[in-house]
């Protein structure tokens, strides 16, 4: 059985009023069908002969994504036994047509096939017929002994699997990849002739202690939920305003806050709410402390005292200048310029700390962009404003404030050494929603999960840009030789890899394009973002690029920039958390190219001293006439391990619910360790 984790989804309608000239004979004619998807009803599973529970549902919609109403769709079986109800159909207001399935009586995989009549548009649907009745693989099928390093992708409901003269270690590694996140599929894997691995290693890998180390932080959650609540604000409450900021901005609207000539000196007043996009206003005065060729550096004037000096905010100016700007710019494409000053207004304010209670364990919050501030403040013309907006490309960043008057204390130290990287990752937030809204003309603003994820993705650019180093040179501890390549990445990337460490702790519980932005998802998607990167046939940049500047978002927006395949691609980097650096791995779709994690890990150090000494991928230990029984969100992924001794053999069959065979969206790729 597959389940849904959520008890309900949460969806923003975006109206969308096509303006058209009607003909004497009626309304104007329907957009042309320039794409079709799957809406639900993939992936099932049923008995032999039954009708599956769920209808097969598409949507049809033009190339700007408005619903089509009144298009032809044809369902066919183009694979396996069944039957469907009705065969043709049109779609309804919502752009959308279903149509009944009734399994056939032979067990095996069923494809539909979606067409739309009169187009070459298609798409498929693929569910399993089964039975409650299962053999042992082993009973049906010689065993597989394949050498060490070798991967095999099994398509049936089990692999017999040999030990060879030596015995073998083995990791059967279960990827679900249903596209909807809320999915959650069970699985029951059971072994005859295995025994159990407790660990994902060979043998931890130890290098000889540096004089300064590869840090452990602790995850900063508190920072992974605020943004979690400030995206999901924006595209709740200012979604539905992109339109018309849009025209607004085309009308010529403009009310610069701060003009670009401003002096040092000069107060301003800004809204420094850091929860309500629109109401509640919570103005400032700030006074300018710096203003470079791209920056204009702001400081509250009541900040705690002895924070940051002028020349000190000048230095950050400078970063901005130098490093920042042209690192983001350079990736992920030129801000838009909604107040015509030409500049970004960085706002060192004190209502940033606040936003961090007193008693946390959780982290801090070190910063943030809020969408709103790219909107109209005033409702003109019929186009409603945000009351709340700065009207200005701005970032919010934490001050000293050493003896925790506003929230937990913060040396003047530490935030400096926190400021680049935040900057670099709020930055693209701020790219991203000002293109989407005023340069790609796009709906709605980014999925979260890709969205944060991107920004992660800059904050891994700007220590490739500080130590020196660049992608897909298979980083290790040992790389780390100089004092400015250990500040760089324990400044600028070391919180990726703690974030992704926390995925490596639930595999299976998290999915890498999850709505739920915890740190995992945030760990797995940086992780993911990179493989992916480092497997396109362009360069970094012309990736980060795309992805950014785009229509579509979430997995539509994968799609788009890696292929219609991407979902194989996803399942390609979860066999590749396992598989990478492991002796004898040589097929280049399951290899990381930048990163080694299983000679980062085990030589991080925490703040004690002690190494974690351990690759941290959980994995589940799978004995002799047992079972492994487990849940796997979509977009998840098992690691089962198991060794066969030497002239034996291990017959490895899984199941879903019931003793049903699982969703054909999910994929079991073998891994032969030793």
């Amino acid at each position: 059985m597959i389940t849904s984790r959520i008890s309900g989804a949460f969806f923003i309608a975006i109206a969308l009023v096509a303006v058209a000239c009607e003909s004497p004979s009626g309304p104007p004619a329907a957009p042309p069908a320039a794409a079709v998807s799957v809406v639900s009803g993939n992936g099932q599973v049923g008995l032999v002969g039954q009708a599956l529970n769920v209808p097969l549902v598409v949507k049809v919609a033009s190339s700007s994504g408005v619903a089509v109403k009144g298009a032809g769709v044809v369902f066919a079986v183009t694979q396996g036994t069944a039957s469907v109800s009705p065969a043709s159909t049109v779609t309804d207001t919502a752009g959308q047509a279903k149509t009944s399935l009734t399994l056939g009586s032979t067990p095996g995989n069923v494809v539909v096939t979606a067409t739309v009549t009169g187009t070459q548009l298609t798409t498929t649907f693929s569910v399993t017929a089964g039975s409650s009745t299962q053999n042992l693989a082993c009973t049906s099928s010689s065993p597989q002994t394949p050498s060490a390093g070798s991967l095999t992708v099994s398509s049936g409901t089990g692999i017999c699997l040999g030990g060879g003269t030596t015995g073998a270690e083995y990791a059967l590694v279960a990827f679900y990849g249903d596209p909807d996140s809320s999915k959650v599929q069970n699985l029951n894997v059971t072994g005859h002739g295995a025994t159990a691995v407790l660990t994902p290693d060979i043998l931890p890998n130890l290098t000889p202690a540096p004089a300064s180390a590869l840090l452990q932080p602790r995850p900063n959650a508190a920072q992974a939920a605020f943004d979690r609540t400030l995206r999901e604000t924006s595209r709740r409450d200012l979604t539905p305003l992109i339109g018309g900021a849009r025209l607004a901005r085309h009308q010529g609207a403009s009310l610069a806050r701060i003009p670009g000539n401003v002096t040092v000196g000069s107060l301003v007043n800004l809204n420094a709410n850091g929860i309500q996009a629109c109401s509640q206003i919570k103005m400032r005065t700030g006074r300018v402390a710096a203003v470079s060729n791209n920056a204009i550096v702001v400081a509250d004037t009541g900040n705690p005292a002895n924070g940051f000096s002028d020349s000190e905010y000048q230095g950050f100016a400078a970063l901005f200048d130098t490093l920042i700007n042209p690192l983001d710019i350079a990736n992920f494409g030129q801000p838009s310029d909604i107040d015509g000053n030409g500049k970004v207004i960085i706002f060192f304010t004190k209502e940033v700390n606040a936003l961090t209670p007193k008693n946390t364990t959780d982290g801090i919050i070190g910063g943030f962009f809020f969408e709103r501030d790219l909107f109209p403040l005033t409702t003109q013309s019929g186009l409603t404003g945000c009351p709340g907006s700065n009207f200005a490309e701005m970032f919010y960043m934490l001050v000293p404030d050493s003896t925790g008057i506003f929230s937990v204390p913060q040396t003047k130290s530490y935030v400096n050494r926190v400021t680049p990287g935040t900057l670099a990752h709020e930055y693209q937030h701020l790219i991203n929603a000002g293109r989407r809204i005023y340069v790609n003309n796009a709906a709605s603003f980014e999925d979260t999960w890709l969205n944060e994820g991107l920004s992660h993705i800059a904050e891994e650019l700007l220590f490739y840009k500080q130590s020196g180093f660049a992608p897909r040179q298979n980083l290790a501890a040992t790389s780390f030789k100089t004092q400015a390549q250990l500040d760089a990445i324990n400044n600028d990337q070391i919180d990726n890899i703690v974030r992704f460490e926390t995925f490596l702790g639930k595999p299976s519980a998290t999915s890498v394009y999850g709505g739920d932005d915890a740190l995992e998802t945030r760990g797995a998607t940086w992780s993911l973002l990179r493989d992916l990167a480092d497997h396109r046939s362009a360069s970094d940049a012309d990736t980060w690029f795309q992805l950014v500047n785009s229509t579509t978002s979430g997995q539509g927006n994968l799609a788009r920039v890696f292929g219609a395949d991407y979902m194989t691609q996803i399942n390609n980097w979860a066999v590749s958390v396992f598989a990478d650096d492991v002796a004898g791995v040589t097929d280049t779709r399951y290899l990381q190219p930048s990163w080694n994690m299983r000679l980062i890990f085990p030589n991080l150090v925490d703040s004690q001293g002690n190494r974690l000494a351990k690759y941290p991928l959980q994995v589940l230990p799978l004995s002799d006439n047992s079972a492994v029984n487990t849940s796997i969100f979509a977009g998840g992924v098992a690691y089962i391990r198991f060794s066969v001794q030497a002239g034996g053999q291990a017959s490895i069959d899984w199941t879903g619910s019931g003793g049903l065979p699982p969703s054909p969206l999910m994929t079991f790729t073998v891994v032969r360790s030793k």
